[in-house]
Parts: structure tokens; sequence; C-alpha cells
């Protein structure tokens, strides 16, 4: 049987029931977040804390966990499904009744496990991926969290498996380049790293933070705005995200990638972490 918690009670999966009136179904009015574990240790815990308190602030949503008790939590939920390794997915959503205006803050927290076999980060094969522009996304705070409204993402990833992509690239209304379907995105230009600014819309990834100190230990890493032109003339794309760590970019449209100092660095720098 596979357990999970709603607000801090160990259900059966199967008979978790959400109301019709759930604010998180009916308006997305919540974010979530999702924590890789390593040998039952949830891993860059901290980052991931901090992205679930600020996202709370953010949308006035009531959350008195502390990271402690988010860890506590976490920890009783792998223990009773034997998860050594794998993920959780914790969401949290506002209760209030009421319609867009609610009528109070306070949140229920449901966090859902996944096993996974792999005690580390796996170097996985290298994907193509294309661009797609059908809808962008506007920069603004509310842009950089992981919101329980994914439609564009659910939209780009449709249009990535019709046209035989692994992933595609998202853009905001200026044009710029900002992530992909599930990732953040670095390019590796003449050994400085670039990644694009929250200002411009993208995720406020937790792996993207993790990956900073050590970026900045071997690169010089430069927040700046990603045209197409930067992306077409570097040398290496990486795309990262929490359940992976790190994937290599072989193939953009027609252009080939043959270099991949910079992956290699950083999936190794992260394995060091566990």
């Amino acid at each position: 049987m596979n357990f999970a918690l709603l607000n801090n009670q160990l259900t059966q999966v199967n008979d978790i029931r959400l109301t019709n009136r759930n604010r998180g179904f009916l308006y997305g009015d919540g974010f979530f977040e999702t924590i890789k574990i390593f040998n039952k240790k949830l891993f860059n815990l901290e980052n991931h804390f901090h992205r679930i308190i600020y996202s709370a602030d953010l949308l006035d949503i009531n959350f008195s966990f502390t990271i402690l008790d988010l860890n506590k939590s976490i920890s009783i939920l792998i223990d009773k499904n034997n998860i050594k390794s794998g993920s959780v997915r914790v969401s949290i959503y506002r209760n209030s009744i009421g319609k867009y205006l609610p009528e109070e803050n306070s949140s229920s927290i449901l966090i859902s496990s996944k096993n996974d076999i792999d005690d580390m980060f796996v170097e996985k094969s290298l994907i193509d991926i294309g661009y797609y522009r059908r809808n962008l996304k506007s920069p603004s705070p509310l842009s950089n969290l992981k919101s329980l409204n994914s439609l564009l993402y659910i939209m780009a990833s449709k249009y990535a498996k019709e046209n035989n992509f692994d992933d595609v690239i998202l853009f905001n209304t200026n044009m710029n380049i900002i992530e992909t379907t599930n990732s953040n995105l670095f390019i590796l230009n003449h050994n400085k790293v670039i990644t694009p600014p929250l200002k411009d819309g993208c995720v406020d990834g937790s792996m993207r933070k993790l990956l900073f100190s050590i970026i900045k230990n071997k690169y010089e890493l430069i927040e700046e705005s990603i045209s197409e032109n930067d992306l077409e003339n570097s040398s290496e794309v990486i795309l990262s995200n929490s359940t992976y760590g790190v994937r290599g970019v072989k193939k953009l449209n027609t252009k080939i990638y043959n270099g991949f100092s910079l992956y290699n660095y950083l999936i190794n720098s992260l394995n060091r972490l566990i």
C-alpha cells in the first residue's frame, strides 16, 4: 500500500478525497515543491524550504511548518512507504471558501512520495530540444513560483512530443529565453556561465540556486537576459531541476553541441554533496 500525508495524517493514497470546493483544484490557488531523496535524506532541503516560505509569503498563504517539522513529516512518510531513494512532492493550497477572493488564508499540505532505484544523480543520455513560441510567459514575481497552474508547461510539453523533441525552450513576452518545460537553463560561453535572471520570468529553482555556488568555484557566473543568438553561439547548454540534477543538450534544432565539460563538472559536484 502507498501512503501520503494530508495535513500530517498518514492516509492511503486511494483514500484521499479532495472536495469540490478545493481551491487548488478550482483556481490553482497554491504551489508545490519536489524534493529529491537519497539514502533517506532530503537533498538540498534548505533551498527548498526557503522557496516554500517565499511562495507562501508572496501568495499570503499561512504556513506554520518549520524546516524541522517538514523534515520530520517527510521522514515519517518515506519510512512508511519504505523509500530509500526517490522524491516527494509537497503541495500547499489555500483552504478558504469564496471564489477568486478567499475569505481566509489557512492552508493544507499534501505530501506524496515516489520510489527510485538510483542513490545518486545519474548521467542520462543527452537530449534534443527545440523552441516553443505559441504561448509566452509574462515576467512577474508570480512567474518565479512553482504554481499549481501549469498550463503553459503542459502545452509546451505536448508541442515537444508532437515535434519529436525531448524538451522545448520557453520565451517571455519580451522574447527572451527563460527556461524549458521543467528546467532552468544555463549556457557556457568562453568560460562564462550565463543564466536568465528572475526578473525575466524563469522559475526560481532550488537546484538553480544550489548550482550557483558550485559554478562560481570554477566559472564566472552571470545572470542576464538570453537571446536565441546567445544560445546558438554558446558552446554548451545545461538544464537543471531537482529531480535529475542536470542534463546536457546534444542538439538544439539543427545545432549540434560537442562539448560537455560544464555538464560533467556539475553532475560530479552534485554527487559529492550527497
